[in-house]
């Protein structure tokens, strides 16, 4: 097993891959693919396209660093994160850099050919990467848990489902702008700022260390860096430690208040409560649920 998507062909250049089983149906003589894995490696450089559209919904884990360019003109630098979803259409190149991922996604295929009956022009279907949609993540959820319990769904059901993900995909084209480049931080600048994060996790780290680093002022180095990321600068380092901390416990790291320290943690009950609040279970929860090698 690989980390290869389901369709397509390309490149992938990967480190730390451990490899899980993926499962998958389709409908429809495989117009539609329902595909749900579990995606792990240390580093991974991903270029890829497929002949069938596809979306992903990250359903749990995460990256601590995501980059992705499609079709060279949309790009996203920032985490993956539990709801992300990610669209992209038929025969688009997408270039991918993703570090320490340890991540469950659902996705699913959609033959254009299948799209264009429901009436979808595949031109005006947009790239989406790593956006949030309530509405599609809880119908391809709700999908996936359903399929994997043995429900079985008749060809109208996957029919109607499909087409409402496709209209409110294509909907997003009306309504959204292209994205603007001013504003966010240069890929150099953020691979500064990242590096020294990753390198002084276990202290305290400054917004105006950071800003020094990006050699600007305090203010717009805070705008630009959640222009470039989503996140503001210190929601990003607890996202990292909170990574950081995984990635330790699973190590074998038996003392919580231990990790707290490493990570850069004031206390262990400021671990204990950010862990819970970002990942929705105690660091010992967490620890206990490791299988163990």
């Amino acid at each position: 097993m690989s980390l290869d998507p389901l369709l397509g062909k390309g490149h992938i250049q990967a480190s730390g891959v451990i490899a899980n089983p993926a499962a998958s149906c389709g409908w429809l003589n495989g117009s539609v693919i329902l595909d749900h894995r579990r995606w792990t490696c240390s580093e991974a450089d991903v270029t890829w396209s497929a002949p069938a559209h596809v979306l992903i919904l990250t359903r749990q884990g995460g990256t601590s660093r995501t980059s992705i360019n499609c079709a060279g003109e949309t790009s996203y630098r920032g985490l993956d994160r539990p709801g992300s979803l990610s669209f992209v259409p038929a025969h688009v190149v997408r270039d991918g850099n993703y570090r320490n991922a340890d991540l469950v996604y659902t996705a699913l295929w959609i033959d254009p050919d299948f799209s264009a009956r429901l009436g979808i022009r595949n031109e005006t279907l947009p790239i989406v990467l790593n956006q949030r949609d309530t509405a599609i993540a809880a119908a391809l959820q709700s999908f996936q848990e359903d399929h994997a319990t043995g429900a079985e769904f008749d060809s109208g059901y996957v029919e109607h489902l499909t087409g409402f993900i496709l209209h409110r995909i294509a909907q997003r084209n009306r309504q959204q702008r292209k994205p603007k480049t001013y504003g966010q931080l240069s890929g150099a600048v953020l691979r500064r700022v990242e590096d020294f994060i990753d390198a002084n996790l276990a202290t305290d780290i400054s917004l105006r260390q950071l800003a020094h680093i990006a050699r600007m002022p305090v203010d717009t180095f805070a705008r630009r860096f959640k222009a470039t990321t989503g996140l503001a600068p210190y929601a990003f380092i607890l996202e990292q430690r909170v990574r950081h901390a995984e990635i330790i416990l699973r190590a074998g790291e038996t003392s919580i208040a231990g990790v707290a320290a490493r990570t850069g943690f004031c206390s262990q009950s400021h671990f204990s409560g950010t862990f819970k609040r970002l990942r929705g279970i105690s660091p010992a929860t967490f620890a206990r649920a490791i299988p163990e090698s």
